[in-house]
């Protein structure tokens, strides 16, 4: 291996990496639905003081487990009620699981390893996306990786210990996000013991005892003291309708094709797609070394079918293949990547440069390619990228010349973080002032009524409104809604989106809105 210069080791592009996402964290909004409704939920849990049923504007919601909200609401102690504290738990997560990666690369075969498999992991797309949403999926893939890392390092070396933390962490992701944290562990631990044949000695080996304590310290407290004080309703909606429901049935008109994840993949590993082949790499070689990698690809493969079998489908619910991909590469790389490599990279992503350096001037193009009516509203505001994403895409391309000078690991992941770089500067604020704009000014007018007035919304569902004007908000749905309207006496405030406006008794439909801004309204009826 050629001698390392202070441009090729990791360690310095990990502190890049961090500086970048801390200041970028806080730099936008938060996003309807899920990370507002997850911010939301935890506000409430803070300031009503319920600590054991989360609730999202002042209505039970058992969706997930509360334990991500008490991370939110402890950064929301420690920096206050904005969007850096509600994403920070997630990227202190995104570090923590590098840090596994650091801590499983080094144990498999050296520091050097460990350190890049960490820099590979946090230079992806998604990763780096993830880093930066108030949502539960960062936790959940830090607890999954855990599970997965302790339990091949206890195979691989028989450390008791291992065991044991694998047994916790699959508790906690059971913590995290319910079912699917033991699910997804054990039907890739299950698979590669029956590959192997190592299933009934494996089963054999296992001191139970401690196991299934430390996994029921840590998977049941909560569900314990819900059903304690909910009583069984609570299984119900929550196994029932949010984890088999969504496997049996789109929800919320997230579904797809059974290929569905295979472009998410593709995209969610960029920069570093002309690698994947070497997750292959090594199954030939000696036992041991084709065993861990002949693991990680069943950890990949095994989770991307699970959830390709799941009718509702989102890009994020894979993201725990991450890790497994980024320890595979960085076990089986060279010193410097070949020339096709390179170039692939390079081909993929100079479209990429060139879209975000041009925005400003495609933006008008790009907005007439919208036919949906509400993705028409949303883009006829007086909105435009400036000259920033010229400038987010500078970096990205320097990094390109970069990497096809190198062709070093180093030099690919830091073509990864300029990508990030690009995404979050460059089409981030762009992309919240044409989604998030309304609501936020919608949110700014009822932030200042009177408590008195009640707040209403129409056949939608905004949290980021409930987030930002410190206000619940009462949804009315369809023919109730109306009836509901039609007898309300004044005076309230009512959001509703445009299309809705004709469903509205006819006294409201004359009203002149407050805001009407992208495909939003808000009526204060007086």
């Amino acid at each position: 291996m050629e001698a390392e210069t202070a441009a090729d080791n990791p360690r310095p592009w990990l502190l890049v990496w961090l500086a970048i996402s801390l200041l970028s964290l806080g730099l936008v909004p938060l996003f309807d639905l899920d990370e507002a409704i997850y911010a939301q939920t935890a506000w409430e849990m803070l300031h009503g003081g319920d600590w054991l049923v989360p609730q999202a504007n002042g209505i039970p919601f058992f969706e997930k487990p509360p334990l991500f909200y008490y991370l939110m609401d402890a950064s929301f102690v420690l920096f206050g009620t904005d969007a850096f504290a509600a994403r920070l738990p997630s990227l202190l997560f995104t570090l923590a699981t590098a840090g596994l990666l650091l801590h499983a690369g080094r144990r498999l075969r050296g520091a050097d390893t460990g350190w890049l498999a960490a820099l590979i992991f946090l230079s992806m797309l998604e990763v780096g996306v993830l880093a930066h949403a108030a949502i539960l999926d960062a936790a959940l893939n830090f607890f999954l990786a855990a599970t997965l890392i302790c339990w091949w390092l206890w195979c691989r070396h028989g450390r008791r210990r291992d065991l044991w933390l694998a047994a916790a962490a699959m508790g906690a992701a059971v913590g995290v996000k319910g079912p699917v944290g033991v699910v997804v562990p054990l039907a890739v631990i299950g698979l590669e013991l029956l590959i192997s044949g190592r299933l009934t000695a494996t089963l054999r080996a296992i001191h139970w005892p401690p196991v299934v304590l430390l996994f029921l310290l840590t998977a049941t407290p909560w569900y314990l003291l819900i059903l304690w004080r909910n009583g069984p309703g609570f299984l119900w909606e929550f196994l029932m309708v949010h984890n088999l429901g969504r496997a049996l049935h789109p929800m919320q008109g997230h579904g797809g094709r059974w290929f569905y994840y295979l472009p998410v993949v593709a995209v969610s590993v960029l920069p570093w797609i002309a690698l994947l082949p070497k997750m292959a790499r090594g199954l030939g070689a000696g036992a041991e070394a084709a065993r861990s990698q002949r693991f990680l690809l069943l950890w990949t493969v095994v989770t991307v079918v699970i959830f390709s079998l799941a009718r509702t489908k989102l890009p994020h619910y894979i993201s725990s293949i991450y890790p497994a991909v980024a320890l595979s590469i960085a076990l089986h790389i060279g010193p410097r990547l070949r020339r096709l490599e390179a170039a692939a990279t390079l081909l993929l992503l100079l479209p990429l440069v060139l879209l975000i350096g041009l925005l400003p001037w495609l933006w008008p193009w790009l907005t007439g390619l919208a036919h949906h009516p509400r993705a028409i509203a949303a883009l006829a505001q007086p909105i435009a990228p400036n000259w920033h994403s010229a400038v987010a895409a500078l970096p990205l391309a320097v990094a390109l010349g970069w990497l096809w000078r190198r062709r070093t690991p180093v030099a690919l992941a830091a073509v990864g973080i300029m990508l990030q770089t690009a995404v979050v500067f460059g089409l981030l604020p762009t992309a919240s002032a044409v989604m998030q704009g309304p609501k936020l000014a919608i949110a700014g007018i009822i932030r200042q009524l009177p408590q008195e007035i009640p707040v209403f919304s129409y056949d939608l569902n905004a949290p980021s409104i409930s987030f930002y004007s410190d206000r619940r908000y009462h949804i009315l749905l369809d023919r109730t809604g109306r009836e509901r309207l039609a007898a309300m006496q004044p005076p309230f405030a009512l959001v509703l989106r445009s299309e809705a406006r004709s469903a509205l008794p006819k006294r409201l439909r004359r009203l002149a809105p407050v805001i009407d801004r992208g495909g939003y309204l808000l009526l204060l009826v007086r």
